[in-house]
């Protein structure tokens, strides 16, 4: 079975992506991430993951760290009291780990971990429930981006300290399914729609900047973004909007307008549906007031 390359979006001002994901039915997805580290952590279900060649079982409090590259799926086989099918996901990209690496060395054993984990890692109940201590933490907390960075450390520092964690594939198989191709035309979609985000974009403009048809970069969102592209895009805006009500103090509807919004009612309504705040109190809340 072929597995579908899976972007990870980006928040803007962040290096590195916290999600909690909650399904009514956790079906099979085959897919891969081509820069990203991705660490899942399944709270309140069975499930079984196929992870490379390794399919598995696991308990309710799983987690498991998967590589750039390794194809992988999550099936629930059963969830506790009737609940929702909860996971919590955690993106970094391997360039900016490596470089971090690279610059302090206090981080460096992280190197280990991360080269464990070019075959699946699994961590013991301990390890997983610290770290759904610190992901309810977050989630219930207003951190910068540096406390929030912060907690990303106090995570890794639990990884590294698991003893008992175990690689789930016996080796570690390139992924075949990453053509060169199919990841410039991923690249092609996103710059594109970063150089053109705050015009009124249209799939016809994605299509024909790809000499493709609407159905297929319809597709390839569905498949690769997990997305929409109205979604992307919308996604894409309000970050970009975000990042603008932090560091700078340009009126809200300049704001608005310069992100591809003419109507700030419209921005207004769909940025408090996205932060769960009104630009207003987003700004707020995070304006960055350095003062020199």
């Amino acid at each position: 079975m072929k597995a579908s390359l899976e972007k990870v979006p980006q928040r803007v001002g962040a290096s590195w992506r916290l999600k909690q994901i909650v399904d009514k039915e956790k079906d099979f997805s085959w897919h891969y991430h081509n820069k990203e580290f991705e660490l899942m952590l399944h709270r309140n279900f069975h499930s079984r993951c196929h992870i490379g060649h390794y399919h598995g079982e696991f308990e309710p409090l799983s987690m498991i760290l998967i590589a750039p590259n390794t194809p992988h799926a999550v099936q629930a086989i059963k969830k506790n009291d009737h609940q929702d099918f909860e996971t919590i996901a955690i993106w970094f990209k391997q360039d900016w780990i490596a470089n971090m690496m690279f610059s302090c060395h206090e981080l460096r054993k992280i190197d280990v971990l991360l080269k464990r984990a070019q075959k699946g890692l699994s961590f013991n109940q301990q390890a997983a429930s610290d770290v759904a201590m610190i992901v309810d933490d977050i989630f219930t907390s207003n951190y910068d981006s540096i406390e929030l960075l912060a907690q990303l450390l106090k995570i890794f520092s639990i990884l590294c300290h698991d003893k008992s964690s175990k690689t789930l594939q016996s080796h570690h198989i390139d992924n075949e399914f990453t053509t060169r191709n199919h990841k410039e035309k991923i690249e092609r979609i996103c710059y594109f729609i970063e150089q053109h985000y705050q015009e009124p974009l249209t799939l016809t403009d994605i299509a024909n900047n790809l000499c493709s048809s609407e159905s297929t970069v319809h597709r390839l969102f569905e498949q690769h973004f997990n997305e929409s592209f109205i979604q992307y895009l919308k996604k894409l805006r309000l970050n970009h909007a975000a990042e603008a009500l932090m560091s700078s103090s340009d009126p809200i509807s300049h704001i608005a307008e310069h992100v591809g919004y003419r109507n700030q009612a419209n921005f207004n309504r769909q940025f408090k549906q996205y932060k769960g705040m009104t630009p207003r109190e987003y700004r707020r809340t995070y304006k960055l007031n350095a003062k020199v």
